[in-house]
């Protein structure tokens, strides 16, 4: 008789251990299902606090250039911050007559060579892509997702899009 109620508690246990795992398995099952559907939109707040240190670069620049008598030519000073060192990195901007930064050359690789003088950064693959769109004179830049900056070269106009 105790063997067979031995057989019985060993058989409650290992049941129990199953619906423990089983649960665990749905609790991490639903945590992980919520954190990767969040994962579009940190990566759209990404791009929007992009849009929002662009325009205000491009205020600032803009506000130099006025300042300083409309020259064709900006100089931008940035302070780059890396592991162990601080450096200055100088970059020379062109400008339109408007006051609107020009990229050197109108094509993709001027486009992120733009965004890296004004915006103290190189794009990252994994972040964004800068293109050049010849139809509206502008450069683009996209991210992932499909949510993308615009920036119109000839107005100053800067449009943020998403993918929603």
């Amino acid at each position: 008789m105790q063997s067979q109620q031995k057989a019985e508690g060993d058989l409650l246990r290992v049941y129990g251990r199953m619906i423990t795992i089983i649960l665990v398995l749905v609790m991490m099952a639903v945590i992980g299902i919520r954190y990767f559907s969040t994962m579009p939109q940190v990566a759209a707040r990404s791009v929007e606090l992009e849009h929002t240190r662009f325009l205000n670069v491009l205020a600032m620049v803009r506000s130099q250039w006025l300042s300083l008598g409309k020259p064709a030519q900006l100089q931008l000073d940035w302070e780059v911050f890396t592991d162990q060192s601080q450096t200055v990195g100088q970059s020379v901007v062109k400008m339109s007559a408007l006051g609107w930064p020009q990229p050197k050359q109108l094509d993709h690789l001027g486009c992120q060579e733009l965004w890296l003088q004004l915006m103290g950064s190189e794009l990252q693959e994994d972040t964004l892509v800068g293109e050049f769109l010849s139809k509206d004179t502008s450069c683009r830049y996209r991210s992932q997702n499909g949510d993308s900056i615009g920036y119109q070269l000839n107005s100053g106009r800067v449009i943020f899009l998403t993918q929603k």
